[in-house]
């Protein structure tokens, strides 16, 4: 990176959890910053949901059941990296740390209620069958079997047919500047 020119802009798209030490990286990225660059980082936000909680099969509650375990994934990954430090994930406060400044943060609603349309439908089961291959090791058997169901293409309580599926999340973007005078 070093023989790049700074950058007015950086944009880091849910990847910087990825890293082990968050703010030995931010800091890291802030000194490639061009004075009055700015660093837009996307992290944080609401997991996204697409099911009433009772669904008509299986155990209700499956999204909140979907979503501890990915928490319990998530914090198995994050030990497993390299230099790996814990942090309280306040992006503001670890943005300014780096050295940055004007620390902005805004989240972003997607709202796409029932009945939804084809696209959104196939890229709900893309998500699923993720999250179900990620995660089968982690889920019980009742739960992978309402999850098989869901992504039955032919199952009219499956994600492509039911028709009270939607798609509701929301995104957090927190935005720093380098001070001009930095250098």
């Amino acid at each position: 990176m070093g023989q790049l020119p700074p950058a007015d802009l950086m944009w880091l798209g849910k990847s910087l959890h990825h890293v082990g030490d968050q703010g030995a990286a931010l800091a890291a990225l802030a000194q490639r910053l061009a004075p009055g660059g700015a660093i837009a980082l996307l992290e944080g936000g609401l997991n996204a949901r697409s099911l009433p909680r009772d669904i008509g099969f299986g155990k209700p509650g499956l999204q909140s059941r979907l979503e501890a375990v990915d928490e319990e994934w998530f914090a198995g990954m994050r030990a497993s990296l390299p230099g790996t430090k814990d942090v309280v994930e306040d992006w503001p406060a670890l943005l300014g740390a780096a050295g940055l400044r004007h620390v902005a943060t805004r989240s972003f609603l997607l709202d796409v209620p029932a009945p939804l349309p084809r696209e959104v439908r196939a890229h709900l089961v893309d998500e699923l069958a993720r999250r179900r291959e990620m995660h089968e090791e982690l889920l019980g058997a009742d739960e992978l079997a309402t999850i098989d169901r869901l992504l039955d293409p032919s199952d009219p309580g499956g994600l492509l047919l039911r028709p009270d599926a939607f798609l509701l999340l929301a995104q957090t973007v927190h935005v720093a500047v380098k001070d001009r005078e930095q250098g």
